[in-house]
């Protein structure tokens, strides 16, 4: 929306109150009612306001012409970026359709609106949306991912992106928070199905699904940190919860850690890999030392197979931690306190920057969820939105 454009009208170099001016506008720009044209009076400063002007959300170059009678009329140029985009890696954009601007980026395709969700190339999805949790993969395999979601009622759906629509998520509490796929917590217990499954949870990461040297295992995995300071892990869609392997020795990671993603957890900036049955094919304990924050963990745009959580180290250097290798990459092209996002992208003031690229994206206000493009695809998309747009 630009807002505070005017118009001025002037006769022998001093102002001219009391002109009629008529307003054109083209490019799919609109004025608040919809209209492409309006008709304003200057006042006494030889000034009149344009009103509100609705950029369009897929981004354009327009103009707004101002005439008036006996008067050499004046044309000022309109360019915006999309407002909402799609950002992918490997590098691309994408302008998002379907979905009004100034949208609030959710994950991977959706946005929010007010309390409508909203999804790229579709429109609504649903309605009276309160609060969400983060988008993941159904622990069933079957091509699509789930959205959490409670409603004004303090009801919880499961938004699928399969088919567009929200199912109940009968048996959890009211008011529950919305946490990833189908899981919901209500005070320290977590629900799936709208059966208890974990209690005592303080604090969680994020749901991925477990790894092997052989490659996928059908097993999500959620961390988290117990009330009482302890690292434990449940597993979706078995629906089982352990305290990590070997808790207490040397190589897992110490209570009150902050759970991270998966088997990673976080301590004095030190992420540790636990495990579910005391081994794991890429090491366990002390992984990567000096952290001081981390973005969402997702595939390695680039190997199919491996994935990459974006980090940010104690000296404000920008760096990949490679999962698999158990190895730290300081990046370069990317400025010094970067925030980590998803994959091998970092967000510095208002454009996204590429791990040894450079800036891949612009007039960047938000950033919602890295995801992956779609089940089992190594290519991560994230949604942004664009500030406020102004001529």
């Amino acid at each position: 929306m630009i807002t505070g454009a005017s118009v001025e009208a002037s006769s022998g170099g001093a102002a001219a109150a009391g002109v009629v001016v008529t307003l054109q506008l083209s490019g799919w720009y609109t004025f608040s009612d919809g209209s492409t044209s309006a008709v304003v009076t200057t006042d006494s400063s030889g000034s009149a306001a344009c009103g509100e002007i609705r950029v369009p959300s897929s981004g354009a170059a327009g103009t707004l012409t101002a005439s008036a009678a006996s008067a050499t009329p004046a044309t000022a140029t309109l360019s915006a970026l999309p407002a909402l985009r799609l950002l992918s890696s490997p590098r691309g954009t994408t302008a998002v359709t379907d979905v009004p601007a100034g949208a609030t980026p959710v994950a991977g395709e959706l946005f929010l609106l007010g309390a409508t969700l909203y999804r790229h190339g579709v429109g609504a999805v649903q309605t009276a949306v309160a609060a969400v949790g983060a988008l993941v993969e159904a622990p069933t395999r079957t091509g699509s991912s789930l959205l959490p979601l409670r409603l004004a009622d303090g009801s919880a759906v499961v938004f699928d992106t399969a088919t567009n629509a929200s199912t109940p998520a009968t048996g959890t509490p009211s008011g529950a928070t919305p946490v990833a796929a189908d899981l919901f917590l209500s005070g320290a217990t977590l629900y799936r199905g709208g059966s208890a499954v974990a209690s005592d949870v303080a604090e969680w990461g994020q749901l991925v699904e477990h790894e092997q040297g052989s490659g996928p295992t059908g097993q999500f995995e959620l961390p988290f940190r117990a009330t009482d300071g302890t690292p434990r892990l449940y597993r979706s869609p078995a629906d089982e919860v352990r305290t990590v392997a070997s808790y207490g020795q040397p190589d897992a990671p110490p209570s009150g850690s902050t759970p991270v993603a998966g088997d990673l957890f976080s301590s004095g900036g030190t992420l540790y890999r636990a495990s579910w049955d005391g081994s794991n094919p890429y090491g366990l304990g002390a992984v990567a030392s000096g952290i001081a924050r981390w973005g969402t963990l997702t595939p390695n745009p680039y190997y199919g197979g491996q994935r990459l959580l974006p980090v940010r180290t104690s000296g404000g250097d920008a760096a990949v931690f490679f999962v698999s290798g158990g190895s730290v990459r300081t990046v370069t092209q990317v400025p010094s306190g970067a925030t980590p996002v998803g994959a091998d992208l970092f967000l510095s003031g208002t454009s996204v920057y590429q791990a040894d690229v450079g800036a891949v994206a612009s007039d960047v206000a938000q950033c919602g969820q890295p995801v992956a493009a779609a089940a089992g695809a190594s290519r991560v998309v994230v949604p942004l939105a664009a500030p406020a747009a102004t001529c």
